[in-house]
């Protein structure tokens, strides 16, 4: 059991606050059928988008649980504390996991040029949701130890009690840093693709740059219809990692002060939890405010087609010059001829003499 002290109490309402400003941005937009992404609905990016929304769901409703201990003025065990830290722990792991997945899609599509089919996307959902359980059951059911809840108090909330700090660490901490990490990776190896910075020539992948702007045009001899009808779309949603790194941030400081031995105050801990928790407003903005930058994609070619290879020999050689010609022999006779004109008197030609010739 944990009581909370005078500042506790009106944190955590704020904190389970913040959890019901995401709650009800993902509620309005299930419930609204045209705030949706309606060009992508035969798409599955849809379908992955949804499903990072549904975790977004789940880490918003396990702080809301808040409600309660603050109304206790206390945090206590139980089977609603139990409940409370499974459902955080999933929401958070999952969260991590289809921001990943999203991710792994979009890569999967623009950069290998592979698209989805109906059995690759149902059996990520089912190996994805079934890692979710695995991760939040793993704990009850194997790891914990007699007399010591592996789910219970933690501080102003329940969680992983303070008894498993490893698994703090292993099954949420790390799969969080993970995803953001490999989600950046993911997003800046797609836009260099789509650039045509990144080029795969002869089984092998190389980068080729282009810093001057005079060179700009050897650049986009290597884009086709896919990258410039899609570049400008996958640049916005790198927003999707980048805001979900920075929302990380806050939080990855005072976990890791607090591992240090640190003193964290409260305040500091509830800002971190407020900005980490507002996880599923921001990607429901971010997709409102992007949505109408993305092509139809029954509208666009083939994406496993081959480059033409018109392009491959252009750049061989480390690329063409433009307006390149040889002066021709007549050339010259001519700029001669010219010249000897110019320096002869002007004579008047009458038109009817013209006429005659």
């Amino acid at each position: 059991m944990y009581h909370f002290d005078t500042s506790e109490g009106p944190g955590v309402v704020v904190l389970a606050c913040a959890a019901i400003i995401s709650l009800l941005s993902i509620c309005i937009f299930f419930l609204y059928k045209r705030l949706r992404l309606q060009n992508f609905g035969n798409a599955y990016i849809n379908g992955y988008f949804m499903t990072l929304l549904a975790a977004n769901f789940i880490q918003a409703f396990g702080t809301v649980m808040n409600f309660r201990w603050a109304q206790l003025g206390r945090t206590e065990d139980g089977f609603y504390c139990m409940a409370q830290g499974g459902i955080k722990n999933a929401g958070n792991v999952a969260t991590a996991l289809w921001s990943f997945g999203l991710a792994m899609h979009l890569f999967t599509l623009l950069f290998l040029r592979i698209r989805a089919c109906a059995f690759s996307f149902w059996g990520s959902l089912l190996a994805g949701w079934g890692l979710v359980l695995f991760i939040v059951c793993i704990g009850p059911i194997a790891i914990e130890k007699p007399g010591s809840p592996y789910f219970g108090v933690s501080g102003a909330w329940c969680w992983i009690t303070d008894d498993y700090p490893l698994e703090q660490i292993y099954l949420e901490y790390f799969l969080e840093y993970l995803s953001a990490a490999l989600c950046m990776i993911l997003y800046t190896a797609i836009i260099l693709r789509m650039r045509g910075n990144l080029l795969r020539e002869e089984g092998r992948w190389c980068i080729r740059s282009l810093p001057s702007d005079e060179e700009s045009w050897q650049l986009s001899l290597r884009r086709d219809l896919v990258d410039y009808t899609m570049l400008e779309a996958i640049q916005r949603m790198v927003w999707y990692p980048l805001a979900y790194t920075v929302m990380l941030i806050p939080i990855t400081i005072t976990r890791l002060t607090s591992f240090a031995g640190g003193n964290v105050p409260f305040w500091a801990i509830v800002i971190a939890d407020v900005v980490f928790n507002l996880t599923g407003f921001v990607n429901v903005m971010i997709f409102l405010a992007m949505r109408r930058f993305f092509p139809d994609p029954r509208t666009l070619p083939e994406l496993a087609m081959a480059r033409p290879d018109v392009r491959k020999s252009l750049f061989k050689a480390g690329g063409i010059s433009p307006f390149t010609l040889e002066r021709s022999d007549d050339a010259e006779k001519f700029d001669v001829e010219r010249l000897a004109r110019s320096q002869t008197p002007d004579v008047m030609i009458s038109l009817p003499a013209l006429a005659k010739e």
